[in-house]
């Protein structure tokens, strides 16, 4: 994204707003925070969206955050017309922050479609916040004991009620982008052409605001500097949710061993180790309460719907498996623990779960009536312009015809999210290409593409993502009308938060009904032979109707090329036919080997051991990770954050700012640079794509 001028010699800046301002400002927390030369910095959107991000960024450059939000007070909370003033609430310390996301969720409860409070409501408000009146401060705020009359370049020059009245004053100026090169973007998003006589939206230095309101009182700059003195508010953190279980992890596990039919000598030493390993880890990581919390959900769940056998890198976890969380051995499926979870991890794991979508709703209820419902919520999404919306967006409100923005869409080179330049698909269109070049000399005006491309549009309700706590949640974010709290999974990740998936299945509400129909329970469900002939049969026949991820396209072209003989089939083609996999070649050569048109080789024989059950290719996550770990000498921590690669296809750019170390450590083990660089090359063009094993086998059970 194009930089703004250099930070000049600004004063603090008590209201900047965001792109979480949405379609009312433009600009990231992080454009609007660099753009400020000041020492202080404020973020008063019209949500709280950005606190997280703002934060932690002003903490990164080392600028004082103020966290702060701007409100519509209204003269009526019944009519949709009724006149109003927007007042700027800035949090002075916690108590102040967890009152503020207090008020904004009651607000967003007080009307129907958009947040809103009365004067009194905001006179009420503690000291603990600082209240900016806003440009025409009604009477009943004026008594506040921290209230601040505003002197901004927005207010009226006629109206002098505010430099007559009595009271200290602050000078503030909107800010709604912060450059003056940012004004096309802002237009576009915002749909406000402004006018030439229009008072200035982006940041102002004090020789600016002198410029455009030579009367401010030398106090309102000085009491920019006060209200920032004033305010030590930080970012809250979240203590993790307790569960007060009446038995320890290792007491269930070993309740688990008997009903999962491994107690006596079908409980191995290999099983003993595994197991002592997990629960170390979860013990040293003080995760135990978050398996109780998990463990106790499904119990539920299980006595009421029917729930998927697992999902995820959780089928990987032998604890998990015995407390009865999964329904999937690790250790015969040959899964790893450290897909799930790994010495270097400090964030909760995730234990994503399916349900009937049919019942799914019960889940909710479920955790509302046992933590209670203030402390329950759903987590929110922001939605962020990609290249092919925001040539539809932008170029519907600059008016360009259709036809030809289809041509320019055509253009477009998607990349992955690793890719340095994923967020500029429309600059190298617009600018390398023969079309994007012609496109921009007929409509110079959409140039201002470049600035929209990966900013926030407009807020949604995650899928699957409920946020737990043991407090009320509108003491650490707002939660807005529909019971969605004002961050995405990542902030509440940020803050501490326990953050539950739980996803609703339509397969799994159609096989609960044939169980009730033909009488048969879940467990003997569970018990079925997973080498049947006669079920790879079905799929030999090309009988996919209604058999689970079959009646894709993609699975069924595969299963068309190579032979069902064996449960592990289903788990390759699950894994095998995904965009990655099928586009770079890995389905291709896995098949030629599994039908015998090519032999079984391998590119080192240290890698047989890694790929001997995928017959010499990579195909699943884990095995990249073992590779990494024991080939390259990679620590857990880079491991896990090729793990996380792979999970979001971020593609090879980002698995090669690891080729060095996996290099050395390669030749340690004895690899010339040349046999290294071949697995690695390997790894990038098939692993960098490759699928998680763990729920490759949890969904080819459902199958």
């Amino acid at each position: 994204m194009q930089k703004g001028r250099p930070a000049g010699d600004h004063v603090n800046q008590l209201k900047l707003k965001t792109e979480y301002s949405f379609q009312e400002a433009y600009g990231s927390p992080e454009l609007l925070i660099d753009s400020c030369g000041c020492s202080a910095v404020g973020i008063a959107d019209t949500s709280t969206w950005g606190h997280v991000t703002f934060y932690n960024h002003a903490k990164k450059v080392g600028k004082k955050p103020l966290l702060g939000l701007q409100l519509g007070v209204f003269d009526s909370l019944d009519k949709v017309k009724a006149p109003g003033n927007r007042v700027t609430v800035i949090a002075r310390n916690n108590a102040g922050l967890a009152e503020l996301y207090a008020t904004l969720t009651l607000a967003h409860k007080q009307f129907y479609y958009q947040p809103r409070t009365t004067a009194r409501q905001i006179a009420g408000l503690s000291n603990n916040l600082i209240i900016l009146s806003g440009m025409f401060p009604d009477p009943l705020i004026l008594n506040h004991p921290n209230l601040f009359l505003e002197i901004n370049p927005a207010t009226p020059f006629w109206n002098s009620k505010v430099l007559e009245m009595e009271g200290r004053k602050v000078f503030t100026s909107d800010v709604y982008y912060p450059d003056p090169i940012y004004r096309g973007a802002y237009e576009v998003l915002s749909g406000r052409i402004l006018e030439q006589k229009t008072s200035p939206q982006h940041i102002l230095d004090e020789n600016e605001a002198l410029f455009h309101m030579p009367w401010i009182p030398g106090e309102a700059f000085k009491n920019r500097a006060v209200i920032a003195e004033m305010c030590d508010a930080e970012l809250p953190t979240i203590e993790q949710v307790k569960f007060d279980s009446p038995k320890t992890l290792l007491q269930m596990c070993e309740d688990g061993k008997a009903f999962r039919g491994l107690s006596g000598e079908n409980w191995t030493e290999e099983y003993e180790a595994r197991l002592q390993r997990e629960l170390d880890l979860i013990r040293q990581k003080g995760f135990d309460d978050y398996f109780f919390i998990v463990a106790d959900l499904v119990d539920f769940a299980k006595r009421n719907m029917l729930v998927g056998p697992a999902r995820g890198s959780s089928a990987g976890s032998l604890v998990c498996y015995l407390v009865g969380i999964c329904d999937v051995d690790p250790l015969v499926h040959g899964l790893i623990f450290e897909r799930f979870i790994d010495i270097t991890r400090e964030d909760l794991p995730d234990i994503d779960i399916d349900f009937a979508d049919s019942k799914r709703h019960m889940v909710a209820t479920y955790l509302e009536d046992k933590y209670g419902r203030e402390c329950v919520a759903r987590i929110g999404t922001v939605s962020r312009y990609k290249p092919k919306m925001a040539i539809g967006d932008v170029g519907k409100a600059l008016r360009v015809p259709a036809g030809e923005l289809e041509t320019l869409k055509g253009a477009i080179i998607e990349r992955s999210g690793g890719d340095a330049r994923a967020a500029m698909c429309i600059q190298d269109a617009l600018e390398s290409t023969d079309i994007g070049k012609t496109f921009l000399e007929k409509f110079p005006q959409m140039q201002v593409l470049e600035k929209i491309e990966g900013h926030a549009r407009h807020t949604g309700k995650h899928a699957a993502g409920i946020f737990l706590s043991n407090t009320p949640i509108k003491n650490f974010c707002s939660v807005d009308r529909d019971g969605v709290v004002m961050m995405d999974k990542g902030d509440v990740e940020g803050i501490g938060g326990l953050k539950i998936d739980c996803l609703g299945l339509r397969m799994l509400s159609v096989i609960g009904d044939c169980l009730e129909m033909i009488g048969m329970s879940r467990e003997e469900l569970l018990d079925i032979d997973l080498e049947d002939e006669k079920a790879f049969a079905v799929l030999n026949k090309q009988h996919f109707a209604g058999i689970f991820q079959f009646e894709g396209y993609a699975l069924q072209s595969l299963t068309k090329q190579m032979k069902v003989e064996e449960f592990n089939d289903i788990v390759a083609i699950t894994s095998l036919a995904r965009p990655g996999p099928l586009h770079c070649g890995g389905a291709t050569a896995f098949i030629a080997r599994r039908t015998g048109a090519e032999p079984v080789t391998y590119l080192h024989p240290i890698l047989e051991k890694y790929t001997e059950e995928t017959l010499g290719t990579i195909v699943y996550q884990e095995q990249v990770m073992i590779i990494g770990r024991e080939v390259g000498g990679l620590s857990w921590e880079d491991v896990s954050k090729l793990r996380k690669a792979m999970s979001k296809s971020l593609g090879e750019e980002f698995f090669n700012q690891y080729w060095l170390k996996f290099e050395q450590g390669a030749l340690k083990n004895g690899l010339s640079s040349k046999e290294a660089k071949a697995i690695w090359d390997s790894m990038c063009t098939f692993g960098s794509w490759a699928f998680n094993k763990s729920h490759a086998v949890s969904y080819g059970l459902i199958s």
